[in-house]
């Protein structure tokens, strides 16, 4: 974003200028996708819709009061703005067949934006993960730790964002290969200078620390919750344990997906499984509260379906219900 305000227009910016061709024929260079651009708008609207009552729900209910529930608002709120450009925008653009030059402008702010909240949600899934290694691994120290490392993290994660979106290249999208490349394909003839220019060594690094970080983070969390739930209850460690599952292969597959982009332009299965990868990583979060999480689950019935539920199952013991909350406590996403 800086280039373009250092410049002041996008097609000053070098090897971004597409005046050597008019825009009817950059229309031509696009290829209409409706298959898949009507399919992930709907979705990216359904999720933007859900995220509402989910944020309401935990301020409701006073689950802000948690950390880890300070984490979720922020990721929800990344989520939501990723949502906007990863389903929605990108879905309309797929149903147009658009490239880069014939939105110049919009295109590159919406590809700075993008990136930003991609970048933005993987640091705030980990300061998550993190947090929850800490309330399960060192709950004797929780208090301590825990309220402090989560503000640090959130502050970090959002100056994070701000480097990302002022001081890296946006990703520009191209309904031909349905994915947002770093390259906007806008010059005539490629160039060592211009891919030079169209770098961006922080998205990779990015991708390539989340990947790593989340695995080693994931083992460590499955371990202590596995740990923590031997003997108490098993159906809430597995509920944890695929929650893991989903945020991790969704998030990695993504960040595995842009870097490998960057070098070749893969098979269109593998470019269309990219771009679901992609819209349904910022999705899935909202899903999960909506299914696995006790309290916002049952919230959600009452607000939406009016349906209500009790806190302990039909059947389940005053003692072991207060195993349950015990263990929901530390485990909650």
């Amino acid at each position: 974003m800086n280039r373009l305000i250092h410049y002041g227009r996008v097609d000053a910016i070098p090897f971004y200028n597409c005046s050597w061709k008019p825009e009817s024929e950059w229309w031509q260079n696009g290829v209409q996708r409706p298959w898949l651009g009507y399919p992930i708008t709907v979705f990216g609207i359904f999720i933007e819709l859900l995220y509402i009552p989910i944020i309401w729900i935990i301020f409701k209910t006073k689950l802000i009061r948690h950390t880890c529930y300070k984490i979720i608002v922020l990721l929800a709120a990344t989520d939501m703005c990723a949502i906007t450009c990863s389903c929605i925008i990108t879905g309309i653009l797929l149903i147009q067949g658009a490239v880069f030059c014939v939105y110049p402008t919009f295109i590159y702010i919406c590809g700075g934006i993008a990136l930003c909240t991609w970048c933005g949600a993987c640091v705030i899934t980990l300061s998550l993960f993190l947090n929850r290694i800490v309330s399960i691994g060192f709950r004797d120290y929780a208090d301590v730790i825990e309220k402090p490392m989560a503000y640090i993290s959130m502050v970090l994660s959002l100056l994070y964002m701000f480097y990302i979106s002022f001081f890296t290249t946006p990703v520009c999208f191209d309904s031909l290969i349905m994915a947002w490349p770093l390259d906007p394909l806008s010059e005539k003839e490629p160039s060592e200078e211009a891919s030079n220019y169209y770098r961006n060594d922080s998205q990779a690094w990015n991708n390539w620390i989340f990947v790593a970080c989340m695995v080693f983070m994931f083992t460590i969390y499955c371990g202590l919750v596995n740990k923590l739930a031997r003997g108490q209850n098993s159906k809430a460690s597995r509920a944890i344990f695929i929650q893991c599952c989903i945020i991790c292969f969704f998030n990695s597959c993504t960040a595995i997906f842009y870097n490998v982009l960057a070098f070749i332009t893969p098979s269109p299965a593998i470019l269309v499984f990219g771009q679901l990868c992609w819209s349904i990583n910022h999705g899935c979060p909202a899903l999960i509260y909506v299914t696995l999480n006790d309290t916002i689950r049952r919230e959600f019935k009452k607000l939406i379906f009016r349906i209500s539920t009790n806190k302990v199952e039909e059947g389940t013991s005053s003692a072991a219900g207060k195993r349950n909350s015990i263990f929901e406590y530390f485990v909650k996403l």
